[in-house]
């Protein structure tokens, strides 16, 4: 019984951190645009 509810909960941590490693790639990718004015400072 106490192998199977860690079985359950490692697979449920396992689930979070592809959800969380999933929306950050995401996020990783995206880059705005930079306004005019700021690129002239540069």
């Amino acid at each position: 019984m106490r192998r199977n509810l860690l079985a359950l909960v490692a697979g449920v941590v396992t689930m979070v951190a592809m959800t969380g490693v999933s929306t950050a790639c995401t996020w990783g990718v995206y880059e705005p645009e930079i306004p005019e004015s700021i690129r002239k400072e540069l």
